[in-house]
């Protein structure tokens, strides 16, 4: 019998293309997820991967699996939201995450000024990390994370706080330390972590993927989440380097950490996002009210990508207002 969690499962390792990185997305062990993927494949009666060096690969099976089977994730997912939000909303509670590095230093103040402003409202908070917060989204496990972009402009809303330059994090004892700059090109070519719990997109652009023709960089250490894990890993093997949000400079994991400005890259964008249909009144105010804060306390007007807008876009320049 096909179960939800069998899908669940597939659609991981058909987006990973990796059993390793598709069992840290879902914590699970990598024998139980291939035990439950033999399963899925027992019950359908057809191979969906090919299994060789190169990493999982879909079978014919497996691609006429992949679009009913997403469709069907979908499907009872955003049936169990709409009970879930009906419920919430007569219960008045929203679920906030955020992280060390999302919102920074706003974070106290916009978690402050929501409770002054929608006191009838219950605030659950939660810490995660970046990857935790945008699964925590997607499978309606928050309704608000301070968080970064990228997100999925199909699932997520979000308002624009700021933006900050991304940089490059090294360990003391590494020999970029007495720096202040590094080129971009320079960057491309030294180890990086191995970024666990996140969908692609999101650990592609903190691994600057789209710099390197899409290929990865030399990944080093076990899977790492946190801030405080890359921090260690940085720690214990100085010749790895991640890409940090300037944040981190400012209230950094490790007091050892040193932080070099990163040349030829984009900036990073921090929001306040939510589901991409979730419009309560609540979920709307807690939106407003960060923005507002921003606003005041960064001399970077906050902007709101309206629904359907693709990824990136200001909202045709239209700040949010409180």
């Amino acid at each position: 019998m096909v179960e939800l969690r069998h899908l669940r499962y597939f659609l991981a390792v058909a987006e990973e293309l990796s059993f390793t990185r598709a069992a840290a997305l879902l914590h699970v062990s990598q024998p139980t997820l291939s035990q439950q993927i033999r399963a899925l494949e027992k019950s359908i009666g057809a191979p969906l991967f090919h299994r060789g060096p190169g990493g999982p690969r879909l079978t014919p099976a497996g691609n006429a699996l992949l679009e009913p089977a997403q469709r069907a994730v979908v499907e009872v997912i955003d049936g169990i939201r709409a009970v879930r939000d009906t419920v919430r909303s007569r219960a008045g509670t929203l679920r906030v995450g955020f992280s060390h590095g999302g919102a920074g230093k706003l974070t106290p103040s916009i978690l402050g000024a929501c409770r002054r402003a929608i006191p009838d409202v219950r605030l659950v908070f939660r810490e995660l990390p970046v990857g935790g917060l945008y699964h925590g989204l997607r499978e309606d496990r928050l309704d608000i994370a301070l968080t970064r972009l990228p997100l999925d402009s199909e699932r997520h809303a979000w308002t624009v706080l700021f933006e900050e330059p991304r940089l490059l994090a090294v360990a003391g004892a590494n020999p970029l330390a007495d720096a202040t700059t590094v080129d971009l090109k320079e960057a491309l070519a030294l180890p990086m972590p191995m970024l666990a719990g996140c969908p692609t997109e999101v650990s592609d652009y903190w691994l600057l993927t789209d710099h390197r023709n899409g290929e990865r960089p030399d990944a080093r250490g076990g899977p790492v989440e946190s801030p405080a894990e890359i921090a260690h890993l940085l720690e214990h093997d100085p010749s790895v380097v991640a890409v940090a949000p300037e944040t981190l400079r400012r209230m950094p994991p490790l007091p050892s950490m040193h932080f070099l400005e990163l040349c030829g890259i984009s900036a990073t964008k921090a929001v306040v996002a939510c589901r991409q249909n979730d419009r309560r009144t609540t979920v709307m105010a807690f939106r407003q009210v960060a923005a507002t804060v921003a606003r005041r306390l960064v001399a970077v007007p906050a902007t709101v990508r309206p629904a359907g807008a693709p990824e990136g876009t200001a909202g045709r320049g239209v700040s949010s207002r409180p």
